[in-house]
């Protein structure tokens, strides 16, 4: 599966969006064989990086491909669940998933659990491709919808989408920044100003 060119694309667009910085601190839930954790390793240097799965079996992978690209050493591999977040509060500039949230029933619990984990001002991004398109666009915008209101619902603000593969089984990449409380500070910025701190909502290729 990670060799499918629509795994490389959906991982490689995740985190173009994010445009990290060296220093900056990410985790990755889901990590699975470690491909969007590779990109991001060649980015970060003196931040943290850190990819999280239940299985490890995925661990191993992962760890063998970073091993083999010589940036094993820039990755924290996890072995865990949603449970382990509780490790890291207020850790990371970044959270994102990649087909990770339609294994959540409880979306809203996973949200705030990711949110304690962001520090203020800091960005959950989660990435949904249907397997298939037998399901429809109904079933797929419900799924958009439903993490969209589960971001809401768990102190996320500025929520928008991106559009990142086109097609019958779009790849679309949901955003939401942990808000800042009254009297909150963080000691650096996540996004860039005015540029990287704007997520405009893209018009899904559905809605057209």
């Amino acid at each position: 599966m990670a060799a499918r060119p629509s795994n490389k694309l959906r991982n490689e667009k995740t985190v173009d969006l994010m445009q990290l910085q060296p220093d900056s601190r990410v985790l990755e839930i889901g990590c699975g064989p470690g491909l969007a954790l590779s990109k991001c390793a060649g980015i970060i240097e003196t931040g943290r990086l850190v990819g999280l799965d239940h299985s490890d079996v995925m661990i191993r992978q992962a760890r063998s491909r970073l091993r083999k690209l010589g940036i094993g050493d820039r990755v924290e591999l996890v072995a865990g669940g949603m449970d382990r977040l509780s490790d890291w509060p207020e850790a990371f500039d970044f959270v994102f998933s990649l087909n990770v949230i339609q294994f959540q029933q409880d979306k809203i619990g996973f949200f705030r659990a990711v949110a304690r984990a962001l520090v203020p001002g800091g960005s959950c991004l989660t990435t949904y491709q249907p397997r298939l398109d037998a399901d429809g666009t109904s079933s797929f915008r419900d799924m958009i919808d439903a993490i969209i209101e589960a971001l809401s619902a768990s102190g996320f603000a500025g929520m928008g989408t991106t559009e990142i593969i086109g097609g019958p089984t779009p790849a679309i990449c949901v955003r939401g920044i942990k808000a800042i409380m009254r009297g909150q500070t963080f000691d650096k910025p996540c996004l860039e100003p005015g540029v990287k701190k704007t997520f405009p909502t893209r018009q899904l290729a559905s809605d057209r």
